[in-house]
């Protein structure tokens, strides 16, 4: 799996990837089947189009080198990344996201969090949400994204979404309100 650049499942009805049976050749599988290190050194492109059975995207974390992740229409997804699965990853220091340069998230009815606390993501450029009613917390901070010119853009596509936004201090929600984009 460490040749693996792009990634893409569509139409599936699978209820979760297993991380053990994936990355199984870097011999870094815990009893409980998470790997303790990045396991898809190449993958930069992931999509999830129309899975209605997954429910998390654990799996990654462990890729370090993402640079964009789309997500469409996951009927059932609730987590990008769940806390409780993710426990060897941030044992052994794991940080996920921090090549992504794109994060698209769309018509994701169930998802309630990307990840329990503010990332640095520091190539972060375009951070799309729509249609996705019940998430609340986007795990950012006034240090999170690219800054300046060509800094991050926070898109959406309802003002009631917007609005019910629970930033982490009133930093984070002036910062990114002020580069927020209607679409």
């Amino acid at each position: 799996m460490n040749k693996l650049r792009y990634f893409s499942i569509e139409r599936c009805t699978i209820s979760e990837i297993k991380m053990g049976s994936i990355c199984i050749k870097s011999k870094t599988v815990s009893p409980l089947h998470n790997p303790r290190e990045p396991c898809f050194l190449s993958l930069t492109k992931v999509n999830i189009l129309l899975c209605g059975g997954l429910r998390e995207l654990t799996l990654l974390m462990f890729a370090s080198n993402l640079k964009k992740l789309t997500v469409k229409h996951a009927d059932h997804l609730e987590d990008i990344i769940e806390k409780g699965k993710s426990y060897e990853g941030r044992e052994s220091g794991i940080v996920p996201f921090g090549k992504l340069v794109s994060l698209k998230l769309r018509n994701l009815r169930e998802l309630t969090n990307i990840y329990w606390s503010p990332l640095r993501f520091p190539c972060l450029k375009k951070f799309e949400v729509i249609e996705c009613p019940n998430l609340k917390k986007l795990p950012l901070d006034s240090q999170s994204g690219m800054h300046g010119e060509n800094g991050l853009v926070l898109e959406y596509k309802d003002e009631t979404w917007i609005e019910g936004v629970e930033w982490e201090d009133e930093a984070t929600k002036s910062r990114f309100l002020s580069s927020c984009k209607l679409v």
